[in-house]
């Protein structure tokens, strides 16, 4: 976590660095300079103050609920309702910045999320604290991937766990208890029903999922061009 607020303060502060002297280049004034620099410094404190306080009202709610999994009621699906505006409210934000756009998984992160290293998520995830998602997998855009679902006037919530090495096509929709084992491929617009498991090694399309082929890591195109 330290290293990441580090990381994220030096990145800025270049870009800061670069529009002063940009800045100083055309306008070569004390007073506006000193301005300018205000401006950036506070817009940026601002919004990193705002981010994190929305992280420790996110993590104060998941500690004070009962039961994080399953079915929620009275005062837990209150305090989930809590966590889940303070991540949207700073989704929102964070997400109008490039920061968001080069790094995505961080944001997801520092939202509780446990997500293996080269993982490439490209797309807005729910209950991010229920989240497993494993080393080098990609998520396209456009998916709805949510570990809640409301049926009947119940609020059910589960963890959804995605292996390593995955590839989940864009606007995939992955329901509450949804487990995809290592090495698996699901297609664009594909569907994966609540609880199911998705076996590894494996090529799965269709809603809901269907297994399609086998698949050992290699080219998908390259199978493709073998069939034809």
């Amino acid at each position: 976590m330290a290293a990441w607020v580090l990381f994220q303060i030096v990145l800025l502060a270049s870009v800061i660095f670069v529009g002063v002297f940009y800045f100083d280049l055309f306008y070569n004034d004390l007073f506006f300079n000193n301005l300018f620099l205000s401006l950036i410094s506070a817009i940026t404190l601002t919004l990193f103050t705002g981010l994190f306080v929305l992280a420790a009202i996110h993590k104060s709610a998941r500690m004070l609920m009962k039961n994080e999994e399953g079915i929620l009621t009275g005062r837990d699906q209150i305090l989930w309702g809590v966590g889940m505006t303070a991540a949207d409210t700073a989704y929102y934000f964070v997400n109008k910045m490039f920061i968001n756009q080069m790094f995505p998984s961080l944001f997801y992160k520092l939202f509780g999320a446990k997500i293996g290293k080269g993982a490439a998520i490209y797309t807005r995830i729910w209950d991010v604290e229920l989240m497993e998602i494993g080393e080098n997998t990609s998520i396209g855009t456009g998916c709805i991937i949510g570990a809640h679902a409301i049926s009947q006037g119940e609020l059910f919530r589960k963890r959804i766990i995605i292996g390593k090495n995955c590839t989940i096509g864009a606007g995939t929709i992955i329901l509450p208890g949804v487990t995809i084992q290592d090495n698996v491929i699901v297609a664009s617009n594909s569907v994966i029903p609540a609880n199911r498991v998705l076996k590894p090694n494996s090529i799965y399309a269709g809603s809901p999922v269907k297994r399609i082929r086998d698949w050992q890591g290699e080219s998908v195109w390259k199978i493709e061009e073998k069939q034809n």
